[in-house]
């Protein structure tokens, strides 16, 4: 599933793109995916131009000039691929844009889970894409996440998960950080101290900022907008590493998988003690 590095490698891909293109043409191939009446889905968007290109955690924000907003949320295998007019189609093309330009957007996505939505004026707090999203995880307020996590008595794995905490951390990200520090992802959320509270608002900031360096994370089905794949899978520390030998300098312990709210979690038994037998 794209987290926030590979929708922030999308939104600046898009930008390279399609920065002041307008629109001549939108092709919905799947209803699926569009939030709404697919028709008025195209002509809300046919003649516009994209003015601005931001993002909330793994929700894509694409600003058009007549204060429309085009939210894009990618959910498990969504990506978007820029391609040139004697470029052929992916293989799972459920929305092209034509642009002015000469270039099309595509949005590819194979499991279909993805969604488009066309938010009218400048209302996006209100569209159904960004409910429940929380603070950015590239600027962690430390006070609002610490009285997030005092509330939640379910491991701080599945804490950092809930995307109405800090939003854009996944499973993968969520993983690398408490490794990082040391957490067991099995330490109950509420009983989280104040140090360990600093180390996670640091290190996500920290994890998700290389990963955007290298451009994402490529485990399956994510590819940037040029088709290439994300290059920080070689730097990952503990997941998809199980049975492996823990990368911590000095470390003796082996990376281990355990189930955690229905998500796969690798960390080190050896190396992240700290607060595993605390009891909420």
């Amino acid at each position: 599933m794209p987290e926030l590095p590979e929708v922030e490698t999308m939104r600046r891909d898009l930008a390279a793109l399609a920065d002041q293109a307008a629109v001549v043409r939108v092709q919905v191939r799947d209803e699926k995916v569009i939030h709404g009446s697919a028709g008025a889905f195209a002509r809300g968007m046919k003649g516009r131009r994209f003015a601005s290109f931001g993002r909330r955690g793994k929700v894509l924000m694409l600003g058009l000039d007549n204060g429309d907003t085009l939210l894009a949320h990618p959910r498990m295998t969504g990506h978007w691929l820029g391609l040139e007019p004697d470029h052929g189609l992916p293989r799972f093309p459920r929305v092209i844009f034509h642009l002015d330009n000469g270039r099309r957007l595509v949005f590819d996505d194979s499991r279909r889970f993805g969604r488009l939505e066309l938010v009218r004026g400048g209302c996006v707090d209100d569209a159904c894409l960004l409910r429940n999203i929380g603070h950015d995880g590239l600027c962690v307020d430390e006070a609002i996440l610490g009285q997030w996590l005092s509330r939640k008595r379910v491991p701080i794995k599945v804490a950092l998960l809930d995307q109405r905490g800090v939003s854009g951390i996944g499973n993968i990200y969520a993983s690398e950080i408490l490794h990082r520090i040391g957490l067991d992802p099995r330490t109950p959320a509420c009983r989280v101290k104040p140090d360990e509270l600093r180390a996670i608002a640091r290190e996500t900031e920290r994890v998700l900022g290389e990963s955007i360096e290298y451009r994402g994370t490529t485990l399956m089905n994510y590819r940037t907008a040029s088709g290439d794949q994300g290059k920080f899978r070689r730097r990952l520390r503990v997941y998809g590493h199980e049975g492996e030998p823990c990368r911590r300098k000095g470390c003796e312990g082996t990376i281990q998988r355990i189930v955690l709210g229905g998500r796969s979690t690798y960390f080190c038994s050896y190396c992240q003690r700290t607060g595993r037998t605390r009891r909420a």
